[in-house]
């Protein structure tokens, strides 16, 4: 009972030194959120589109406080008519802080009704089995959201596993949402006896600074780097035993972040490890073969790709200057993250970054993953292995695709893209798990 006291005082002193200078929690508006399109706006008799339908509203959110329901189209928020953009009436809602109060006025039943939204903060994560803490790191001009999980049942030092996600702007913090696959990952791991971390992107969830869709591939990177000294900082983690998970272009960033750090081994999952035109072509043409093109059609689609990739990535122009010699290439260039990010992958040598590490590595890819190849991963374990032999596996998983779902093949995969709510397979956890019990035992 001392031992579990004195390590319950460190995580307590230790996350206070996190967050001396602590982020405010983000409201907790709770409105699903529908653009007006040509259907909406007959059925609701609207003038133009500009507005925004409220398709559902959360218990205990500052919305329901406020009596907004399902249906209503919002038209006006504090001083701010509502154009047609959801993303714009997304970022005019982040200018709100807990306890600022705003009046909303809705169209409800062809009536113009108002009410006024005083503003909640977001629930935080909670779990019987596992503490749970917000704390923060700051990088460059960006202070990121971190999110630390520790079992309750540790009595000693833990292992400490960095969770990196996939590319986008979106919040890994989801509360709400135990479904949630990072959630359920989480979840896993902590349950299994691993300390967990996870990093909010620079303008996602309470992270403030840069714009997510500004920020770069190496800002990012910068983030990660901050959570591993962070770590180092931690009374309860075990310090010989801390791992990087990277899943998606995680699995990119993670040999990156690694290098300088004493890592005990890195999981990838569903990644790439070629640069990035290289990788796009292959995967263009792979997913335009699933989709039944015709092949003559992939070939001129290819053609322009490849002359679209260079002078972007290769050449540095910006989209706009891409677009103003291949104005066909408008959809092949729309990237998740800044055409800088894309950039900077493609300068990144991944090979030099894995051939740089000295330690343990499990390449993982779902049998029906129409996203990543068994080459990158194959390439990842060859130059781990040819440095250091026997350091590095790789392993397909069956009847599970880069996002989780079951699914046998690639072609079922992406026929369950469009489906809601699809079964997932998380069969993956249970190697993963396995792996890393593995490492701690080397």
């Amino acid at each position: 009972m001392k031992i579990r006291l004195l390590f319950l005082l460190l995580f307590s002193l230790a996350l206070h030194s996190l967050q001396a200078q602590e982020l405010p929690r983000r409201v907790f508006v709770g409105i699903e959120l529908q653009g007006i399109n040509d259907s909406i706006q007959q059925r609701y008799r609207l003038p133009n589109k500009n507005g925004i339908l409220v398709r559902g509203v959360r218990p205990g959110s500052s919305a329901q406080a406020a009596g907004l329901q399902a249906s209503d189209v919002i038209l006006k928020m504090g001083p701010t008519e509502v154009g047609a953009n959801v993303g714009e009436f997304v970022g005019q809602l982040r200018q709100y802080k807990v306890g600022d109060k705003a009046p909303f006025v809705v169209l409800r039943n062809g009536r113009q009704v108002r009410r006024q939204v005083t503003f909640m903060a977001f629930p935080k994560e909670t779990s019987p089995f596992y503490e749970v803490q917000y704390a923060s790191v700051s990088h460059g001009p960006n202070r990121l959201r971190t999110i630390i999980t520790r079992p309750k049942t540790a009595k000693a030092q833990v292992p400490m596993v960095l969770f990196v996600q996939g590319v986008g702007c979106f919040s890994v913090d989801n509360p709400l949402d135990r479904a949630d696959v990072t959630n359920r990952i989480i979840d896993s791991l902590s349950r299994h006896g691993y300390a967990t971390m996870r990093i909010d992107k620079t303008g996602m969830g309470d992270s403030q600074g840069t714009p997510c869709a500004e920020s770069d591939f190496w800002m990012e990177a910068g983030g990660y780097k901050a959570g591993l000294a962070a770590i180092r900082q931690l009374p309860f983690v075990d310090q010989q035993n801390i791992f990087i998970t990277g899943f998606s272009i995680g699995g990119i960033m993670a040999p990156v972040v690694a290098q300088g750090e004493a890592v005990k081994g890195i999981v990838v999952y569903g990644t790439a490890s070629r640069n990035f035109i290289e990788y796009q072509l292959y995967n263009a043409r792979r997913q335009a073969e699933l989709r039944q093109m015709p092949y003559d059609s992939i070939s001129r689609r290819q053609q322009v790709l490849a002359a679209a990739l260079h002078l972007l990535l290769t050449e540095k122009q910006t989209p706009a200057q891409v677009l103003a010699r291949y104005p066909q290439a408008r959809e092949l260039i729309d990237f998740p993250q800044s055409y800088r990010y894309m950039q900077q992958w493609e300068e990144t040598n991944l090979a030099a970054a894995w051939k740089s590490l000295n330690t343990r590595v499990l390449a993982l890819r779902g049998a029906a993953d129409y996203i990543s190849y068994d080459e990158d991963h194959q390439l990842i374990a060859g130059i781990v292995n040819r440095e250091h032999p026997g350091q590095a596996r790789f392993e397909v998983l069956p009847e599970v695709d880069h996002f989780f779902t079951k699914a046998r093949t690639p072609q079922e995969s992406l026929q369950l893209s469009d489906v809601p709510n699809p079964e997932k397979n998380f069969e993956f956890m249970r190697v993963i798990l396995r792996w890393l019990d593995e490492q701690q035992k080397a």
